[in-house]
């Protein structure tokens, strides 16, 4: 039958499970030795609980990974407009970072100490290019293109880019990371291409390790969460937000003029459904599937309660 929504979900839940089982072997070897895991190799153990299932659920459906991860060429124009569109959403990406800082302690600040005690190339590589790639590779490629063969296009989005805030297992990343994974669904779609998608995301995780090398963000983070001026640093923050995201949208345009798929994104943004779902052979396409299973329930509570154990623990540290 092949990957489809259900497949995909379970692959989720291995990825979650797998994860989890990863932390708990972590925080065992570092009670048992005194000693944490080098980020780099943490980091690197984390990608491939990742990308394991998602690979292992795909050949199993019989499915070739070509089949499910679109990584056609893309032109150089459509390479340098990814990165221009990454530029465009950093003012979102900050306003709805410091929504949930509102609540919720940074994350990535919190482990800058330990990351900036290692060669910045080292960090480049980890979280600069490796995470990027085969995050693109299981959420834009593997989960999305699985959900899309539903011919549910928005909802594929929505779910794949929820699944991948959450994967990381905070809130406060997962409330950005899913609005990120939203806007590079959009350029996939764009270009037909997770090479794009990979371009964007490289970029951003790249400008964060070298931000956390040049900038005290323990520093700015207590600027933005403890002083009178939160309300207008929000404020600020999202009508550039607003203005920014106007213009990314207009890159996607473009993208999509560039790779001849400009038709296509018309009908996406239109919602055109039943359109969209005759490009993927379906046989009843007015036929909507909840995209939700029992597997993708279970693995939401246990990712939930993760982050929420997690979020007071951090708390009363």
């Amino acid at each position: 039958m092949g990957m489809d929504y259900k497949k995909a979900n379970l692959a989720f839940l291995f990825m979650i499970l797998s994860t989890l089982a990863l932390v708990i072997c972590c925080s065992y070897w570092a009670l048992m030795t005194g000693k944490e895991l080098p980020l780099p190799v943490n980091n690197m153990l984390c990608e491939f609980m990742v990308l394991i299932p998602a690979v292992a659920m795909t050949l199993y459906s019989g499915d070739s990974l070509s089949s499910v991860i679109p990584l056609k060429k893309i032109k150089i124009s459509s390479a340098l407009l990814s990165v221009l569109y990454v530029v465009t959403l950093f003012p979102l990406v900050t306003f709805v970072n410091s929504i949930s800082m509102l609540f919720v302690d940074n994350a990535v600040a919190s482990i800058s100490d330990q990351l900036v005690e290692l060669p910045m190339e080292v960090m480049l590589l980890s979280i600069g290019l490796f995470g990027p790639f085969v995050e693109e590779i299981v959420f834009r490629g593997v989960l999305f293109q699985s959900y899309k063969r539903s011919g549910r296009i928005i909802a594929s989005m929505v779910l794949s880019a929820v699944l991948f805030g959450m994967m990381h297992l905070n809130f406060n990343q997962f409330a950005y990371g899913a609005v990120m994974g939203v806007m590079f669904c959009l350029i996939v779609e764009a270009t037909g291409s997770v090479l794009s998608s990979f371009i964007a995301h490289a970029v951003f995780n790249s400008f964060e390790v070298i931000t956390m090398y040049n900038i005290d963000l323990g520093g700015a983070e207590d600027i933005a969460t403890e002083t009178s001026d939160l309300v207008l640093y929000i404020g600020v923050y999202f009508v550039l937000s607003v203005i920014f995201t106007a213009i990314a949208l207009c890159i996607v345009y473009k993208m999509a003029d560039i790779e001849g798929r400009k038709n296509y994104i018309d009908k996406l943004f239109a919602r055109e459904e039943k359109e969209l779902s005759a490009m993927f052979d379906m046989e009843d396409a007015e036929k909507k599937q909840t995209l939700i299973t029992i597997p993708l329930i279970i693995v939401m509570i246990i990712s939930v309660s993760f982050m929420i154990y997690s979020a007071i623990a951090l708390r009363g540290m």
